[in-house]
């Protein structure tokens, strides 16, 4: 795998953009300054077209959770909440196989979130699945 193939993967670029989440949630910045930090993944348009569609689909994606969760989403951690938010963006607006969306969610959450984080995640995608 050469490097660029690898640096443009969508696994990466679900990790990069769940790392712009969290940072633009922790620091307060604008997405302006945050992305400062993450120029690397200008051209990267697998990062920018989900990382635009869960901003621009947040108010949704949020009330859709929230419809779906047995807690407030305020009491999520920043790590389940974004890589739901992800997912959920995923499965609106990607023509990919809800297992790849469902995987990748709770890939996100067993690397960066709390121990049982990914339970959640799961439980409250699957939920929405069967909704749906």
């Amino acid at each position: 795998m050469t490097k660029l193939s690898k640096t443009l993967s969508p696994t990466r670029s679900r990790d990069k953009v769940l790392q712009t989440l969290y940072e633009l949630e922790l620091s307060g910045e604008d997405l302006k300054d945050v992305l400062k930090n993450h120029s690397s993944e200008k051209s990267n348009a697998f990062y920018n077209d989900i990382l635009k569609g869960v901003l621009d689909n947040q108010e949704n994606i949020d009330e859709i959770i929230k419809n779906n969760l047995d807690r407030p989403i305020q009491q999520l951690d920043v790590i389940e909440k974004n890589a739901l938010r992800i997912g959920l963006f995923e499965l609106m607006n990607k023509e990919l196989d809800v297992a790849i969306v469902i995987n990748e969610s709770i890939r996100m959450t067993k690397k960066y979130g709390s121990i049982e984080g990914y339970k959640l995640v799961n439980a409250v995608l699957d939920k929405i699945i069967k909704a749906g």
